[in-house]
């Protein structure tokens, strides 16, 4: 990857995670409240204790003895205003039963090189139906180390990864259904996937076709996309092309594939139309959303095209606006995407865009509630809406960088004015343009821009 291109990922990173955490409420006084959200289903009934010969001192007793749990994050970390009540019997079982699996940590050298960013310090309250309390801490990283641990009565446990992602993600949502319909917990499990519960369902419209126009919202190309994965298993939705489909996110417990890391967290995504399931794949949510079939298959496992020979088949050749940039040279590609930054004339500038960049705007920063970005100015808190004017000043070509065969790079040198400085000042920028062309007949697309 160029450096160049690396650092402004790790640069946009930092500054979308910290708006990713967590809510707040201010009393009138102004000073902050804790946000406590209750996850309450009385109906729900705690399954029978599988779990033999834990190593958790009296499992068995904590076990039956729990009624509620309450989960209280550090207030010097990224979640440190959520406070959570759990009440619902099977999420109450699900958590516990994790603790129960937990195997004793004999070796403490993982868990002392915790990196900066790792979340400490803080405790699950298990409230027992006597009123009795038994605290429980806990500490996990980042998910590209995943490593985290439970102090139990001053011992530490490894209850397994899963786990810290399952607590991390009650911060996530805003919904717990855990009323699963047998025909979905049997769907994923079939494919060895444990359904925890439902995030969300919303109601949309399919598009009539999947042939993406040059400037367009990515949204065929998602549809496209994830109709692979879901043919893979034999449903294919194409068929329901322009009708109104019903579709449900699930929150699910294992981790995405191997071969996604450090990506882990996965979605189960479910179409129905007439209350049939008509659709289904893995989605990964916020940042990236593009995962996996439901028997754990790429795109190029499913069908052996890499992303720029699986695309050329879902774009509108014959688009005016199409033809005009295919013809373009990798010079006159930046110049006209600048030109159009600088006028606000939005098409033409995501026309500059190879397809798989313009794939991002789908989930980057995006509400994990949510299946997408509804829109480009939806992605980015200091994005292209922000920008008041980009006036073009010189470019030049770049070599030597290691960029991927076929590519191209250039030096750009802007002049930008901002609506307001969030990420960026006013003034005089130099960008670095990398180039391709992902396909032959689409011609030359900018495929990064970075610092």
């Amino acid at each position: 990857m160029n450096k160049r291109i690396a650092l402004s990922i790790v640069i946009s990173l930092s500054v979308l995670l910290t708006g990713c955490g967590s809510k707040q409420v201010e009393n009138p006084s102004g000073t902050q409240n804790i946000e406590k959200k209750t996850i309450a289903n009385l109906t729900a009934q705690k399954k029978a204790n599988e779990i033999k010969n834990s190593v958790v001192p009296n499992f068995e007793g904590i076990y039956n003895n729990t009624v509620e749990i309450d989960v209280n994050f550090s207030s010097n970390g990224m979640y440190n205003n959520e406070a959570i009540t759990i009440k619902d019997g099977k999420m109450l079982s699900d958590i516990l039963t994790m603790i129960g699996k937990s195997q004793l940590v004999t070796n403490e050298s993982k868990i002392k090189t915790m990196s900066g960013i790792a979340t400490k310090n803080n405790s699950l309250i298990l409230v027992g139906r006597d009123g009795s309390k038994k605290e429980i801490k806990f500490a996990f990283d980042d998910p590209a180390f995943a490593v985290g641990y439970l102090e139990i009565d001053h011992q530490k446990y490894d209850p397994g990864f899963s786990f810290f992602r399952y607590i991390r993600d009650l911060t996530e949502y805003r919904q717990f259904d855990t009323n699963i319909d047998n025909q979905i917990e049997q769907l994923f499990g079939k494919y060895n996937w444990t359904v925890d519960y439902r995030v969300n369902t919303i109601d949309e419209t399919l598009p009539a076709n999947l042939k993406h126009e040059a400037g367009e919202y990515p949204v065929k190309i998602y549809w496209a996309y994830n109709n692979e994965l879901s043919k893979n298993i034999g449903l294919d939705y194409s068929k329901y092309l322009g009708e109104k489909v019903k579709v449900d996110i699930y929150r699910l417990r294992e981790p995405l594939p191997d071969y996604m890391k450090p990506r882990m967290d996965a979605r189960g995504i479910v179409l129905k139309y007439d209350n049939k399931i008509v659709g289904a794949y893995i989605d990964a949510g916020r940042h990236n959303c593009f995962a996996c079939s439901l028997d754990r298959k790429s795109l190029n496992d499913i069908n052996g095209k890499d992303w720029d020979n699986w695309i050329s088949d879902y774009i509108d050749y014959n688009n005016e606006l199409e033809l005009k940039l295919s013809k373009m040279k990798p010079e006159d590609i930046i110049k006209q995407y600048y030109d159009a930054l600088d006028s606000h004339d939005q098409k033409m500038q995501f026309s500059c865009l190879t397809r798989q960049n313009l794939c991002h705007y789908l989930s980057v920063n995006m509400d994990n509630n949510l299946l997408f970005n509804k829109g480009f100015n939806t992605a980015y808190a200091d994005g292209e809406q922000n920008v008041k004017s980009a006036k073009f000043i010189n470019l030049q070509e770049v070599s030597g960088l290691g960029n991927p065969e076929g590519t191209v790079e250039y030096a750009v040198t802007i002049y930008f004015k901002f609506k307001q400085e969030i990420t960026s000042n006013n003034g005089k920028q130099t960008r670095f343009i990398i180039l391709k062309k992902e396909t032959a007949k689409s011609g030359w697309r900018i495929d990064s821009e970075g610092f």
